[in-house]
């Protein structure tokens, strides 16, 4: 299991003297958190979010989908969760003119509610490993086509586990909706933003754009898979895990409401603004917008895009597309 730390610009370079290069797709911190308030109960301030104990009083009642990998669920799984084995990303060509991380389009979404056997009506409960953002993707998809009867399990399997619930080994298969009638999409959540608008909202006044990758990341130390190293002008870091807190069992959960609503006010992000949140591939982001929108946020956008797309998207001269910054100031 990672450890999480809280990071700021203003301690990265004594971090980077001491730890060197942090990799990943989380931060590898650990929080300084001093809610007195019990890990058990922090999800229930926070919509788009359920407990363990909520869970398994009405399991019965709840499509439970469980994003990890296969070997995991193989090993271990909630008694009668089903594994999501499709794509949340669209086939759709992103600004690179390939297909990348942008969200999945209103076919596509169906397509996947269809698989999974999901109607408007489902309450779905998804989970992960505790300090895994990819299930945030799986629910920020559902929320963006107006699902809103769907909740991430808040400490994920490892609190399941943990608290000495059952689990199963054997595979639960889908009941697909095919041969009957396809998910009605009745509302969308305007929630998903492109290259172009995020470009169009820079240094905005009322508009945040908040990088949640590491601060390496964020600097342009750590280049991961880019071609180009740095964040997108003004926008401010706070990595993702920050929001999280070592309950209790040993497993990550949110921090408190009040915590999460303290820590974000540090950095700009407060319900009044307009929101736009990145990483690197939109899924960190996507749980950090899950954060937002149970908190109350009404202007929350997931840029699905992020970095991958902004660091790499040329024009047809082959010239880079969107401005960088890099260093510690936004």
């Amino acid at each position: 299991m990672k450890s999480h730390r809280l990071l700021t610009a203003a301690g990265f370079a004594l971090t980077l003297a001491l730890s060197g290069v942090l990799a990943g797709c989380g931060s590898s911190t650990s929080s300084t958190s001093t809610s007195s308030t019990p890990a058990a109960t922090v999800a229930k301030a926070v919509e788009n979010f359920t407990t363990t104990a909520a869970l398994a009083a009405e399991q019965q009642n709840v499509l439970v989908v469980d994003v990890r990998a296969f070997s995991a669920y193989s090993t271990g799984h909630i008694p009668g969760a089903i594994r999501n084995t499709v794509s949340l990303n669209s086939a759709t060509a992103s600004a690179t003119g390939l297909p990348g991380t942008l969200g999945l389009t209103q076919a596509e979404f169906v397509a996947l509610a269809d698989k999974l056997g999901i109607t408007p009506s489902t309450k779905v409960v998804a989970y992960d490993t505790d300090n895994s953002s990819s299930v945030g993707r799986f629910v920020w998809t559902l929320l963006r086509y107006g699902h809103k009867n769907v909740a991430i399990l808040d400490g994920g399997y490892q609190k399941w586990i943990a608290e000495g619930r059952a689990k199963a080994t054997k595979a639960n298969s889908t009941t697909p909706t095919a041969n009957t009638i396809s998910y009605a999409v009745t509302s969308t959540a305007d929630i998903d933003v492109s290259a172009s608008y995020v470009l169009s909202r820079i240094n905005v006044p009322g508009t945040v754009i908040w990088d949640a990758r590491t601060p390496l990341e964020y600097i342009g130390y750590d280049l991961r898979t880019n071609p180009r190293g740095g964040h997108i002008p003004y926008a401010v870091n706070l990595d993702w895990t920050n929001l999280q807190q070592q309950g209790s069992t040993g497993a990550y959960v949110l921090k408190s409401s009040t915590d999460i609503l303290a820590l974000l006010a540090q950095y700009g992000i407060t319900p009044d603004k307009e929101i736009i949140v990145h990483c690197q591939a939109g899924v960190r982001s996507a749980y950090a917008s899950d954060t937002l929108l149970g908190l109350g946020f009404t202007r929350v956008k997931n840029y699905t895009g992020s970095w991958g797309e902004w660091s790499a998207a040329k024009d047809t001269s082959g010239n880079y597309v969107y401005p960088i910054s890099t260093g510690t100031n936004p």
